[in-house]
């Protein structure tokens, strides 16, 4: 049995992953938030306000896609050297 010696390598892996993925989640709870206030204030206006909810959800959703594309890339091409 071989044993695994890349600890820190593996930490900061996690770490930079665990960050990409935990902040959209956070920007999205306070964007449903922000919605949820809104709503309840003009529920009249509801589709109007998902509209603009919807359009900054996409925006982050695209953005997170590409840093998770961006870190396996760089992942790959230091692995690869």
């Amino acid at each position: 049995m071989v044993p695994f010696e890349l600890w820190g390598v593996s930490l900061i892996f996690c770490s930079i992953y665990a960050v990409i993925i935990i902040i959209p989640c956070i920007l999205v709870a306070h964007l449903g938030r922000g919605m949820i206030n809104e709503v309840g204030r003009w529920p009249t206006k509801t589709p109007a306000i998902q509209m603009k909810v919807l359009w900054k959800l996409v925006i982050l959703e695209v953005l997170t896609f590409f840093g998770l594309i961006a870190f396996f890339q760089f992942f790959i091409s230091e692995t690869m050297i």
